[in-house]
């Protein structure tokens, strides 16, 4: 007779620590996860540019329209901007980051007419198909904060993406070629799409 309460008593606390470890685990490998010794985060993001954080806002920097009124940016929630960057005049290499921002914009297919082009710079007389001229202020913090955000010494041209905010969000140097470009545009259309 007295086999069948310590068979229940057994079963009881079995079941008891069944509910512990459905519940009671869980908590614990979170805590582990975000607050305990094990660092489960990525060394490396996969973005191919640099991303600002925070970003930078074009409006707060003195940055104008082409009108040399303060910026402001008529976009639709879900676009972004490819903006060529040039701190003094927009030569070769900023006429060919002109060049692959046009072809980045037809490859994003169905989605080019969310990608409006962008030349930001000290003066607007360069014109840019189907895009806009924005100025940069005399000042130069902007072109400080770039400079500080990549660690280069001397910033004459690089291609941003610019929120629909007017922020900057990410930044590549010249030499890149547009695949990385593409690639993180890409990414950022489909997950604005939602």
């Amino acid at each position: 007779m007295s086999t069948a309460p310590r068979a229940a008593q057994t079963k009881g606390g079995r079941t008891l620590l069944g509910l512990l470890a459905v519940f009671a685990l869980p908590l614990l490998l979170a805590w582990v996860f975000t607050m305990g010794p094990l660092d489960w985060r990525p060394v490396k993001t996969v973005n191919h540019g640099v991303l600002l954080e925070p970003p930078l806002q074009l409006k707060s920097y003195g940055v104008m329209d082409a009108a040399g009124e303060a910026l402001t940016v008529k976009a639709v929630a879900r676009d972004w901007f490819l903006v060529v960057f040039h701190g003094t005049v927009c030569a070769e290499p900023c006429q060919d980051l002109l060049r692959i921002v046009e072809r980045i914009q037809i490859a994003v297919g169905r989605d080019t007419h969310r990608v409006t082009l962008a030349l930001l710079g000290p003066d607007n007389d360069v014109p840019v198909a189907g895009g806009h001229s924005w100025l940069l202020p005399a000042d130069g913090k902007l072109v400080r904060e770039l400079r500080r955000a990549t660690g280069e010494p001397q910033l004459d041209t690089v291609l941003l993406i610019v929120d629909h905010q007017g922020r900057v969000i990410l930044m590549y140097p010249p030499t890149e070629d547009g695949p990385g470009m593409l690639y993180d545009l890409k990414r950022l259309l489909r997950s604005s799409a939602r």
